[in-house]
């Protein structure tokens, strides 16, 4: 009877740990425009906004935004640059002041601001391809932002472009 209990025991231990890691989230491939990137299956893809890609979960965001280096230059924009060039070319057009920070094989900046009475910080990852920049911001509400960070910096390190 002792064994049968201790093995009751056990396998609802079991069971319940299984349960567990089966409410964890997992990796999941988002792709638009020719960019991947791997976020987990919490994010969902809602429609373009002001032309970025968007992507959302409970408690972060990221927009993915490609500007092509042809209309750039249709503007008279400045489109020859490195990507600290690029980084410092968003800061601008935002006016945000941010230091550009290359770690980790990731070009970003790290800002926050408070719309609508609640504080975000965000975390801007920027690419270039043969034919254009991209920036990625991810954000999430401050007081999240320390479990978010590594978060952000993993996510932009998975960035790949067809």
């Amino acid at each position: 009877m002792q064994i049968v209990k201790k093995a009751i025991c056990i396998l609802l231990s079991i069971m319940a740990v299984c349960m567990l890691c089966s409410c964890s989230s997992s990796d999941k491939v988002f792709s638009s425009k020719g960019m991947s990137i791997t976020l987990t299956d919490e994010f969902k893809e809602n429609k373009e906004y002001y032309g970025m890609t968007y992507y959302d979960s409970e408690e972060a965001q990221v927009y993915v935004a490609k500007e092509e280096i042809a209309v750039l230059e249709e503007k008279g924009e400045e489109t020859d640059f490195d990507l600290k060039g690029y980084a410092d070319y968003l800061l601008k057009s935002i006016s945000v002041t941010a230091e550009i920070k290359t770690e980790d094989g990731i070009t970003y900046f790290e800002y926050s601001k408070k719309p609508d009475d609640i504080k975000y910080n965000y975390f801007v990852s920027v690419y270039k391809t043969e034919d254009a920049f991209w920036f990625i911001q991810f954000s999430c509400q401050s007081d999240k932002i320390n479990e978010y960070r590594p978060l952000f910096v993993k996510w932009a390190k998975s960035v790949f472009f067809d």
